[in-house]
């Protein structure tokens, strides 16, 4: 039996018997989508990767120049930010004649983020918005 201090504490076990351990490995061992949610999460967890995705949820659609702008960085940064997340099927393009708009991909990933996003701000953001178009 292995010892281990846990914030001080000795930690009593094991508590599951070795049939329990072999079933929760098989177990894990079948989670295959584990590890595409571990890529999914490390390429959305860069700071402006997050940020590209909020503005494209709150915004619906911009072109690189706008994230750019939005985001002070160049548009090359963007658009390397871009290519990652739509490696991994996060955002999409479309392309009007010269401009390329970016948008989220509507699937199970890019809408559970969108229900981290603060609601409060995004009512500021398009009220604000409103008021200009108005």
């Amino acid at each position: 039996m292995k010892r281990v201090i846990i914030e001080g504490k000795q930690c009593i076990g094991p508590n599951f018997t070795q049939a329990e351990f072999a079933l929760i490995k098989r177990n894990l061992e079948k989670q295959r989508g584990l590890d595409t949610l571990a890529g999914l999460l490390e390429t959305a967890g860069s700071p402006q990767r997050l940020k590209i995705l909020y503005v494209l949820y709150a915004h619906k659609e911009m072109c690189v120049c706008d994230i750019s702008e939005v985001l002070g960085i160049s548009d090359s940064a963007v658009s390397q930010h871009l290519k990652k997340l739509k490696d991994k099927n996060l955002v999409r393009s479309r392309r009007d004649r010269q401009t390329i708009y970016y948008s989220l991909v509507p699937n199970r990933f890019t809408k559970f983020i969108g229900t981290l996003f603060i609601k409060d701000e995004l009512k500021e953001q398009f009220s604000f918005m409103q008021k200009e178009e108005a």
